[in-house]
């Protein structure tokens, strides 16, 4: 049986007892009707873990005793996905997958093919939060990934350039992501993946000035919300993270 895994506040991990309420209580008492006495794993989301035992259940709270809490270090490179905005809700798709997939960042962008910002956005980007939080719990990762709220393209390619080492999925072409990343030893990668219809010629070579180096994904054309995806799964297999 998979163990049951909760992010709990650092400052309340250390060895000795916790309590977990509100949607965590719920989760573990009502859905997955656990026990007194049954094992569970504890998370920051800064890299600490810790195993538990359920000491007691009421109605509003479980209460658990904390074993030795240990560190766990954070993958190298930490790969952030800069996804230009999609259409629809598929943006809760791509955040739930990137942070399966072991995305430490996601950073929703808008450029000119790519959904306009709206009011929305704010509770949108909660949402986002939320679906990370969850997927990484389920997941077992000891870092909580960050969801960047929605940012301007030139805000984009600021990031990029700051970015230690960045590759963009160019569908006029490229280096196999393997060949890109071939004797490379970053701390840190980001990923830019653009819209339905790809990056304008204009916004390609910004990205390019930028350091931001073309792969191509194959043949066949993906969507922006399925590219991500085999970006990082390609680039965390190079580095031996699958």
């Amino acid at each position: 049986m998979t163990t049951a895994k909760f992010y709990v506040d650092p400052a309340e991990i250390g060895e000795g007892r916790l309590r977990l309420d509100g949607a965590y209580h719920h989760h573990l008492s009502r859905v997955l009707r656990m026990r007194k006495g049954q094992s569970l794993q504890l998370m920051d989301g800064m890299g600490g873990v810790a195993n538990g035992s359920i000491l007691e259940i009421s109605s509003t709270y479980t209460s658990i005793v904390v074993g030795e809490v240990y560190r766990v270090e954070e993958e190298r490179p930490r790969m952030i996905l800069y996804q230009a905005l999609p259409q629809g809700n598929k943006m809760d798709a791509v955040v739930q997958w990137s942070v399966e997939l072991g995305a430490a960042a996601v950073v929703p962008f808008c450029c000119s093919r790519s959904r306009p910002m709206d009011h929305n956005v704010n509770r949108r980007h909660k949402r986002w939060c939320r679906i990370a939080e969850e997927s990484s719990r389920v997941a077992g990762r000891p870092y909580l990934p960050e969801v960047g709220e929605v940012c301007s393209w030139p805000d984009l390619l600021e990031k990029i350039g700051r970015t230690e080492m960045a590759i963009m999925a160019d569908e006029t072409g490229g280096e196999r992501p393997s060949v890109a990343l071939d004797g490379e030893d970053p701390a840190e990668l980001g990923l830019a993946i653009g819209p339905e219809g790809g990056f304008s010629s204009t916004e390609r070579c910004e990205l390019l000035a930028e350091g931001a180096r073309p792969v191509t994904l194959g043949q066949t054309v993906l969507r922006t919300e399925t590219a991500g995806m085999v970006l990082l799964a390609a680039a965390r297999s190079h580095f031996g993270l699958l």
